[in-house]
């Protein structure tokens, strides 16, 4: 007994060691334009730059930009902020067959009459976007000004 009871206090004492675990989220804020216009109603992605991202893995979030193009990032859960890191970003800025902005929570499969994105399909993918955002302990300030080809 005093064996088990020994190994227990062991393993608490390793759990509240300072530092274990994962660090705190950081704000993440910025401006998304084409040919230096805001771009509204823009989804932007935050994924980290690993081989096979696995979303029950690693952190990563969301954010929608408003009318000036600004967006902050937040976790699915709702958190604000993200994990510091390096990360591969995407962008969508889908419209419905009417040309109203998809909300940020609608899959495209799931709008009638299909979707748009106004933006070159390469900003969609993980595997082909070309932008990175290094988000360090203090948070990032990110301005992208995409290509529109």
């Amino acid at each position: 007994m005093r064996w088990a009871v020994s190994l227990l206090l062991i393993a608490a004492a390793v759990v509240a060691v300072p530092g274990c675990g994962k660090p705190p989220m950081v704000t993440v804020k910025g401006v998304v334009k084409v040919g230096g216009k805001p771009v509204p109603h823009c989804k932007v992605g935050l994924f980290p730059d690993v081989e096979g991202f696995d979303p029950n893995k690693h952190g990563y979030g969301f954010g929608m930009t408003n009318d000036k193009g600004e967006f902050e990032i937040q976790h699915p859960n709702g958190t604000k902020g993200i994990f510091p890191g390096t990360y591969k970003v995407t962008f969508v800025a889908w419209i419905d067959s009417k040309g109203k902005p998809v909300p940020p929570e609608t899959k495209p499969s799931e709008v009638p009459g299909g979707v748009k994105n106004l933006l070159p399909s390469k900003y969609e993918s993980l595997s082909d976007t070309p932008e990175r955002l290094t988000v360090t302990k203090e948070g990032a300030e990110a301005n992208f000004d995409l290509s529109a080809q």
